[in-house]
């Protein structure tokens, strides 16, 4: 009989998702940042990526989050492409299964309505 081949050992297996933030509220007049309104209260480090997601489905610009924000406001560079007001914005997330720790709605039992 055959020997059982042994997979790689990993403490975590990691899946990767698009997690709703917002949507672009204002696009500043030189075009370098964007004021994105959170639809709810995530946790978001400075320097996250984002991208934003246009009424076509398709993805029109990449931001780097900036430490200003305030209250359900946040700020983020333009990095590439041009992003317009109501457009979704989406980070990416990697979810490690079996780390309670690393997942930002552990305590959230509240429902997200996206308009």
């Amino acid at each position: 009989f055959g020997k059982k081949e042994e997979e790689p050992e990993e403490a975590f297996q990691q899946q990767e998702m698009k997690v709703p933030v917002g949507k672009v509220h204002v696009v500043s007049p030189g075009g370098d940042f964007v004021l994105i309104r959170s639809s709810k209260f995530l946790t978001i480090e400075p320097d996250r990526i984002l991208t934003t997601i246009g009424s076509g489905g398709l993805e029109t610009s990449r931001l780097r989050v900036s430490p200003a924000r305030k209250g359900s406001f946040l700020t983020a560079d333009i990095i590439s492409g041009t992003p317009n007001v109501g457009d979704h914005t989406l980070m990416d997330y990697v979810a490690r299964q079996n780390d309670p720790s690393a997942d930002p709605f552990a305590n959230d039992d509240e429902i997200q309505v996206l308009e």
